[in-house]
């Protein structure tokens, strides 16, 4: 025996009643309500001749009504006359309007993920896609079905002038210059006041200019320092891999004795013990998914924003690592154009900075000058547009000497071409290489500690 739909006829009978009776509620019905979203087929056609009539500024009583559903030749289907004064008469005052919309609107949401959940499952049956796809797929249906009516109404200057006296008296009362998160490097933070919600940042460098270990390094001192909940996602290493880099810049143990396990019996012990017990007592998500696509971060992300431990910062690493859809295969610069979108959106929906690390084409190292530009982005597309803030690291030790001569300690310069709400130009950093840290510069350090 086939189950009834969900569904409110008197809801929709009342919606539809209170449109009659006042602007405010037809504009109510009108803005918030689709015709798909009655469940009765004469509901739906007398809710599109409201609209018309509506759009025309056409006053809506029971004769401009029926005149046009006489029009359209279905004034009988929806029941006549006799109808539409009794839905006139199914409410004597427009004040629940709101309540009566919401139950219409929660009523097609179920109907709704039935038919998406039905589809779902046709689609598992029929094995016609990949997996991936499938579950990608299912995840867009299943969550786009309540975006229906969530449109972001237009806020009155009024509204937002509010708003604005709020955080100004916030920043205010708590002082200090970063209102963001903070990177842990002083001299960023001066420029930049902190990663901020909503903000896409990138970084990007040339292979082995260290990415990495500043994205692992920033990440563990927002973790550390400022107990933020910080989701790494790690596309080219495992993420053994990035725990044994994070040991080497916070413990200050060097790396190879990380990888050969030969450990000083008493010092080295202590610092991997010492960092331990601050990383366990950390809120770091780690995941190596190899050729994630923006979907299944923003699948993980939400789940984890949702969670009681939150999510404050996404940090990727990199972006032209990320698989796209299979809309544009093979077009590699509308691919990267794709995933760079997506991630700004990503940080809008979520409300939270993301981090992508970014590798630069070898078109630099062809110049003389072989400080970044914003057009040795590779593969470009639409990076630059869509990013709040694009960063370059540049370190001229790269270049003066070959990989096993480099001093282990190397002056770095962080280029900020681009910041929509803030400073551009240099930060100088130190990079510990046996470390894999960066840290602030000091003037009394110099080329020739090694």
């Amino acid at each position: 025996m086939p189950r009834k739909e969900p569904q409110n006829i008197e809801a929709e009978i009342n919606a539809l009643g209170c449109a009659f009776l006042s602007k405010s509620a037809l504009d109510k019905v009108c803005e918030e309500l689709t015709s798909e979203m009655f469940f009765i087929e004469s509901h739906k056609k007398i809710f599109e001749v409201l609209r018309k009539l509506r759009a025309t500024d056409t006053a809506v009583d029971i004769t401009t009504v029926s005149n046009e559903l006489e029009k359209d030749k279905s004034l009988g289907t929806i029941g006549g006359i006799e109808y539409l004064t009794e839905i006139v008469d199914s409410v004597a005052t427009p004040a629940n309007i709101e309540y009566y919309i919401n139950i219409i609107f929660e009523k097609y949401v179920l109907r709704t993920l039935i038919q998406k959940s039905t589809n779902i499952i046709d689609s598992c049956y029929e094995e016609d896609s990949d997996v991936n796809t499938i579950v990608e797929n299912a995840e867009k249906n299943i969550l786009s079905v309540n975006s229906a009516r969530m449109v972001k109404e237009i806020k009155p200057i009024q509204e937002l002038l509010v708003e604005s006296q709020n955080k100004i008296e916030y920043l205010v009362k708590n002082g200090g210059d970063v209102t963001g998160i903070p990177s842990g490097f002083y001299d960023l933070d001066k420029k930049t006041t902190g990663f901020h919600e909503n903000e896409l940042i990138i970084i990007a460098a040339r292979p082995g200019m260290g990415k990495t270990s500043l994205a692992l390094n920033m990440a563990t001192n927002m973790a550390i320092q400022s107990k933020k909940s910080v989701a790494f996602f790690s596309l080219e290493m495992g993420a053994l891999q990035i725990v044994d880099r994070m040991f080497a810049s916070v413990g200050q143990i060097d790396s190879i004795k990380l990888r050969t396990g030969r450990f000083d019996e008493h010092t080295d012990w202590k610092k991997y013990n010492e960092t331990l017990s601050l990383l366990a007592d950390t809120k770091m998500y780690i995941d190596d998914t190899p050729g994630i696509t923006v979907g299944e971060i923003r699948s993980k992300c939400r789940r984890l924003k949702n969670s009681d431990k939150g999510l404050d910062i996404i940090i990727i690493d990199y972006l032209q690592l990320i698989t796209s859809s299979n809309k544009y295969a093979g077009q590699r610069v509308n691919e990267v154009s794709e995933v760079s979108r997506d991630l700004k959106k990503l940080a809008k929906e979520l409300e939270v900075p993301v981090i992508a690390l970014a590798q630069l084409s070898r078109g630099v190292e062809a110049r003389e000058d072989k400080r970044p530009l914003m057009s040795d982005l590779k593969e470009s597309g639409s990076i630059e547009q869509d990013a709040d803030m694009v960063m370059f690291i540049y370190c001229d030790d790269y270049y003066k000497f070959k990989s096993k001569d480099r001093p282990t300690l190397s002056p770095t310069e962080l280029i900020i071409s681009k910041n929509r709400s803030g400073d551009t130009g240099g930060i100088d950093l130190m990079f510990e290489r046996r470390f894999t840290n960066f840290k602030n510069y000091l003037k009394s350090e110099d080329n020739s500690n090694e």
